[in-house]
Order: C-alpha cells, then structure tokens, then sequence
C-alpha cells in the first residue's frame, strides 16, 4: 500500500502548503516513503502483508527545518518609526520542527536489563558478562 492522497492532505496541512509552489506531491510522497516504518502489527516495510505506516510527524519537521533555514537570512530593523522583527519567522519555524519532532517516532530500541535477584554476603549478585562475541567464539570448532 502506498501512500494516499488522505496522507498528503494531512501533511500539507502540518506544513502550511496548501498548494504545490513549494512542494509537489511527488515530493511529499518521496519524503513520506522514507520514513516508511514498522506497523501496529510489528511487521517491517518490507513485509508482503505490511500495513502502510510512515513517520509524518518526522517529516513534518524536516519541512519546517528546512523553512527554518529558507529565512534564517532575514534579520531586525528599524525604519520610518517602524520596528520590524522578521527573525520571527525563523523563530516560529523552528518551534514547529521541535513540536512535530517531539511528536514523531522514536527511532531508538527498548534495552533489557535481567534484574538482579539475589543477594551475597558482598551485595548483589555479579552476572557475568556475555555477549553475542562470547556466544560466536564459543561455537567455534
């Protein structure tokens, strides 16, 4: 399943570009896929019966961060009495990249830890040390 036409709705509402001036929907979908990531069911992209899920949120702050950047040029003044902040925009473009990021995917893995069960005269028990080296070494003939 590909991405819909419900998904770059969706995200050019985030971004604020209802039109594509900016960003075509070609554009929108090549960024979408990118993040294409394991579904509610646990089964990677690459699975036949994978359900189409993607990153939007993370997509969504890359737009603004390169927003962000598109503006990062422009700067304070005054003139004729007026005083004009247009570092503004920048500003707001990044607060936009930093909701949408706090709202994406964590890319990071869950780490499991074996809990210490049993107490000695020194305190805590002391697992070994193993790893996927020691368990490689110690099959070989």
């Amino acid at each position: 399943m590909a991405v819909t036409q419900d998904d770059i709705k969706r995200l050019r509402r985030m971004i604020v570009e209802p039109t594509e001036a900016s960003y075509t929907d070609s554009d929108l979908t090549a960024l979408l896929e990118n993040t294409a990531c394991t579904d509610v069911n646990g089964k990677d992209p690459t699975a036949t019966d994978w359900v189409a899920t993607y990153n939007i949120f993370q997509v969504a702050s890359e737009i603004w961060l390169e927003k962000s950047a598109a503006v990062a040029d422009e700067f304070d003044f005054n003139a004729d009495g007026g005083d004009f902040k247009r570092s503004q925009k920048q500003l707001m473009a990044l607060r936009q990249a930093a909701y949408f990021e706090g709202r994406s995917k964590a890319l990071s893995l869950q780490m499991k830890q074996t809990p210490l069960t049993k107490i000695t005269t020194s305190g805590w028990e002391d697992l070994a040390y193993n790893d996927e080296i020691d368990d490689h070494e110690a099959n070989l003939t």
